[in-house]
């Protein structure tokens, strides 16, 4: 799974870093990045979590 990050869009709140740390983290400017690419299958739930609970709608995934 492809998951991406909207760099214009994400504020830094580290919500999706909350709800998987093995995938997300904020980099050195305060912005979420992606530690895995492509993001394993196990992780898929709590992308969608992630997706839904990132209050600028910054993170996106596609198959």
């Amino acid at each position: 799974m492809k998951v991406n990050i909207d760099p214009d869009a994400c504020m830094g709140c580290g919500v999706c870093g909350t709800i998987i740390p093995e995938l997300f983290s904020l980099g050195d400017e305060g912005y979420a990045i992606i530690l895995l690419d492509p993001a394993p299958e196990q992780y898929r739930d709590l992308v969608q979590r992630a997706m839904d609970e990132c209050p600028e709608e910054a993170i996106s995934a596609k198959d």
